[in-house]
């Protein structure tokens, strides 16, 4: 079989990764990433599938008003190729492929959250104007599901809300848990990042990632809540504690008049998958609080090394399957850090939280579900058009 992928950006997200690893033990995978600049190359991505080669064409489409142009490209790479399925992010990307397509195309649509859906989240950080945006949000996905033959929505959440909001639609949305994805390593950032190994072999540390160089919702969601954590948990410990994501800038600039305590470690982001994955190997425990009912990238990634993990009791919402004690610790805000000190104390309890992530990674995210929920997702949607 043959794939066309359209997405932005977020293509390069854990969970999409992972998604296009599982479809590339499928058959071909070409993606189109609608950016600024022209450009064609070959990319490597894994997952605990292998890694895969695909086709990586970059479009310059950031808005409506460059669809027409962006339109003219992906005919050009479409009568090229005679693709099995295409599959689409929210927003342009699926706007596009239908533009291009037409009635009577294969879409298969990855839906990730809806706004709507996280109206009662933002509303507890402040996000007031989530208001205006409720019945708006909700219309312009149900555009997005009815622009396509099929929709895997990638969290618990976020599919139940679509399946009550849309009743009529139902039968065209299914619940798929995506596996992790990364870019392959030439390790050459190594030398480059020599304090982050050094750190990581010494090990005994509490782990936690989060981007406090992003603004608008996503800074004032997570990346400020997740910091302000790891801030405490430092500062009530004794414990190393190392923050990845984020620079030293990048926190006086969120937070200009606190100073981060000697054992609060800011290594730093942009570093490659042989990095991270040495910062987990090294972590005695990993902080990934989740504020948003939809997929968190941080979970997925730290289940998928294996590390003994906390998280908030959101991820409860978003993956009812999760065992608390098993497979993560599931904890809130108000408790996160009493549990985190317990956890600390208790070496059992930490090796038991590590296989539970590995056995919950295998069982609810790895690319052998993927492969076999996707194959019956195309015998569907290529017999539904027949």
């Amino acid at each position: 079989m043959r794939f066309l992928y359209i997405g932005s950006n977020d293509v390069f997200s854990r969970h999409e990764l992972g998604f296009i690893s599982a479809l590339s033990e499928l058959g071909r995978v070409d993606v189109v990433m609608l950016n600024s600049r022209v450009n064609v190359e070959k990319l490597c991505i894994g997952s605990d599938n292998g890694v895969w080669d695909i086709t990586l064409y970059k479009v310059p489409c950031r808005s409506p008003m460059q669809i027409i142009y962006c339109e003219h490209i992906i005919k050009n790479i479409i009568d090229v190729y005679d693709y099995d399925l295409v599959v689409a992010t929210p927003r342009l990307p699926v706007i596009l492929a239908r533009k291009v397509l037409g009635r009577g195309s294969r879409i298969l649509l990855r839906l990730w959250s809806i706004r709507a859906a996280k109206l009662r989240d933002n509303l507890r950080f402040g996000a007031y104007e989530d208001i205006a945006i409720f019945v708006p949000s909700i219309a312009i996905n149900m555009g997005y599901i009815l622009y396509s033959t099929y929709s895997i929505t990638i969290d618990h959440a976020t599919y139940t809300f679509a399946i009550k909001t849309y009743p009529l639609l139902r039968n065209r949305i299914a619940k798929l848990y995506p596996p992790y994805g990364f870019k392959c390593d030439n390790h050459g950032d190594e030398d480059k990042y020599a304090h982050i190994l050094d750190l990581a072999k010494r090990g005994d540390y509490v782990l936690g990632f989060t981007g406090l160089h992003k603004t608008g919702p996503y800074l004032k969601f997570e990346a400020k809540p997740h910091a302000i954590v790891l801030y405490l948990i430092a500062k009530k410990t004794k414990m190393n504690v190392v923050l990845a994501g984020s620079t030293y800038k990048d926190w006086k600039r969120v937070f200009p008049h606190i100073e981060p305590p000697r054992n609060l470690y800011i290594v730093g982001r942009g570093f490659g998958d042989s990095i991270v994955r040495k910062l987990y190997e090294g972590a005695n425990l990993v902080v990934a609080p989740i504020t948003n009912r939809n997929i968190s990238n941080r979970l997925l990634e730290s289940l998928f090394h294996g590390a003994p993990t906390i998280t908030t009791d959101v991820a409860k919402t978003i993956h009812p399957e999760l065992v608390h004690e098993r497979h993560a610790f599931i904890s809130n805000w108000n408790n996160i850090m009493e549990d985190v000190l317990k956890l600390l104390n208790s070496e059992e309890k930490l090796e038991m939280l590590s296989e539970g992530a590995k056995e919950a990674y295998s069982n609810l995210f790895s690319t052998k579900n993927n492969v076999k929920f996707v194959k019956k997702i195309v015998k569907y949607v290529i017999t539904s058009l027949v």
